[in-house]
C-alpha cells in the first residue's frame, strides 16, 4: 500500500455514490488483500469477509446506517467474525486496511453503525455462526457530492507527551512516528468526535479513551481498530519490522490518568 500521504491523508468519508457498479477485478484486488495482505490486529479471531453487489439497501437499511441514516451504495463490505475479546477493534482494524486500499483503487467507502446485527443477517440469507461485526458501503463517488469533509482534533489536540494532559512539542518526535500519528488524528470516528488521545513516550505510544456518551460500544471498539490500523499503515510503509498494537496493560509506567479517560492498547516504538 502507498504512504500515508497519498492514501491515508487522502480518505475520506463518502455519503453520495455513483451509481456505477464496481468492477469485479477491484472486488478481486481486495480479495486478494484480505487474503494474501491483510495484517490483523488479534491472532486466532476468524474472519470472513464478503461483499454484497446490487440492491442490497432496500434489504438492510433498517439495520445499519450512519447517524440514523442508511447510505445507499452500490456495494456493502461486510465482515463476520467470531465473537472473541477485542473482536470488534479487530475487525475494525482489517476493515480499515481494506477501506485504505478502496481509496488506493480509486473507490470510496463510508462505514455503517450496526443498529441490528442478527436482522443484517437475516435479510441477507446468511447462515453463518459469525457475528457481524462491521458493515462498509462502497462504491464511486457521485460528483455531485458536495458535502464537507469534517474538521478533525489537530495532532497537538491529540497527543500528550509521557502522561495525560502533559504537553509536548510534536516537531521532536522521530519523522516517522510523526507521520504516524498524523495519521491518527485523521482517522475516522462516529461522527468524527474522536473520543480518543494518544500518551507519546520514549520507547511507546498508549491509546487513551475519553469519555464519550454518544458511541455504541459496538462503533467504539471499531474506532480503536481504525485508530491503530493508520498508525500500524505508516509504520508498515517505512520499517521493515513494524510495530504491533498490544492490549496488555501497562505497568512499567505511570500514565497519570484522570477525568474519566481510560486506557485501551500500546504500540511499542
Amino acid at each position: 500500500m502507498e504512504y500515508y500521504d497519498q492514501i491515508v491523508m487522502n480518505r475520506h468519508s463518502c455519503r453520495m455514490f455513483a451509481d456505477r457498479k464496481v468492477e469485479d477485478d477491484k472486488l478481486t484486488e481486495l480479495l486478494t488483500y484480505y487474503d494474501d495482505e491483510e495484517s490483523v490486529l488479534v491472532e486466532g479471531i476468524g474472519t470472513e469477509l464478503k461483499f454484497y453487489i446490487g440492491s442490497v439497501w432496500d434489504k438492510i437499511k433498517e439495520a445499519v446506517g450512519y447517524n440514523g441514516y442508511a447510505i445507499k451504495a452500490p456495494a456493502y463490505m461486510i465482515i463476520y467474525s467470531d465473537v472473541a475479546d477485542h473482536y470488534l477493534e479487530n475487525a475494525g482494524y482489517i476493515a480499515q486496511g481494506l477501506t485504505l486500499k478502496m481509496t488506493e483503487l480509486g473507490l470510496a467507502a463510508c462505514w455503517q453503525t450496526i443498529i441490528d446485527a442478527a436482522a443484517v443477517k437475516a435479510a441477507l440469507g446468511e447462515d453463518t455462526d459469525k457475528e457481524v461485526a462491521c458493515v462498509v458501503a462502497f462504491g464511486y463517488r457521485d460528483p455531485a457530492d458536495t458535502a464537507k469533509f469534517a474538521d478533525k482534533k489537530s495532532l497537538d489536540e491529540m497527543t500528550d507527551g509521557y502522561v495525560y494532559g502533559k504537553d509536548i512539542d510534536t516537531a521532536s518526535f522521530y519523522g516517522d512516528v510523526l507521520d504516524g500519528l498524523r495519521a491518527v488524528a485523521h482517522a475516522q470516528s462516529f461522527l468524527n468526535l474522536q473520543p480518543y488521545r494518544i500518551i507519546v513516550d520514549d520507547d511507546q505510544i498508549s491509546l487513551i479513551a475519553l469519555p464519550d456518551d454518544q458511541t455504541t460500544p459496538a462503533d467504539v471498539g471499531l474506532n480503536y481498530g481504525i485508530v491503530m490500523f493508520n498508525f500500524y499503515a505508516v509504520m508498515q510503509a517505512v520499517r521493515p519490522q513494524p510495530p504491533k498494537w498490544s492490549f496488555e496493560p501497562v505497568t512499567d509506567r505511570d500514565l497519570g490518568l484522570k477525568d474519566g479517560a481510560k486506557y485501551i492498547a500500546k504500540c511499542k516504538l
